[in-house]
């Protein structure tokens, strides 16, 4: 069955009003689809249905405009030293995530970079049905003591010690010393690291 002109039209405001929607919400709340790879499946989505509307309406202005915006992004985003390029393309592919891991039914942790510039961080992340919130994060300049060694990019795991009221705690795994991190659930801030 050929899909007809309206169905696909009706196909890409749907899935760029979830992209939209996923963007917006991230950007104002960190709050995002649940999975690390939800968000990186719609926007390939998006960016494959973007083709596919500018091929199917050529003859229109709009797909003509959409392309060349879609051409000055990706040329504005490569001038300013790649940093944005780099960005965009460790965001939206499995290149930015180092580790990903279920702390339990509620929490999920994972380590990601997104910036050629910047080393990778930890984030905690809430798991809320179909969305989730990123509640925690950390970076190497946080945590690092005299091992200069234990970097978060290094770690081997990340594991869910235990959960208060207040506070949540995850143990940093490197195979030998590790790290204990106590988080304050009410800041978002590292009250307590435990130094091997």
């Amino acid at each position: 069955m050929i899909l007809n002109k309206k169905t696909i039209l009706k196909l890409y405001l749907i899935i760029s009003s979830l992209f939209a929607l996923d963007c917006l919400l991230y950007y104002f709340k960190e709050i995002s689809f649940r999975g690390y790879y939800s968000d990186v499946i719609v926007f390939w989505l998006w960016l494959i249905m973007s083709f596919v509307i500018i091929i199917v309406f050529w003859k229109k202005l709009l797909a003509k405009l959409l392309l060349a915006s879609l051409i000055v992004t990706l040329v504005l985003s490569i001038i300013a030293m790649m940093i944005p390029f780099y960005a965009m393309v460790l965001s939206t592919t499995t290149l930015g995530l180092y580790k990903n891991k279920d702390l339990n039914e509620k929490y999920r942790a994972q380590i990601v970079g997104y910036s050629a510039m910047i080393p990778p961080w930890l984030e905690v992340i809430e798991k809320n049905g179909l969305m989730e919130k990123k509640i925690f994060q950390c970076t190497d300049y946080q945590i690092m003591n005299d091992n200069l060694d234990m970097k978060i990019r290094m770690a081997k795991d990340i594991i869910f010690k235990n959960e208060t009221d207040s506070t949540l705690t995850l143990t940093i795994f490197y195979g030998g010393p590790n790290k204990t991190l106590t988080f304050n659930k009410k800041t978002g801030k590292i009250i307590k690291i435990e130094k091997p």
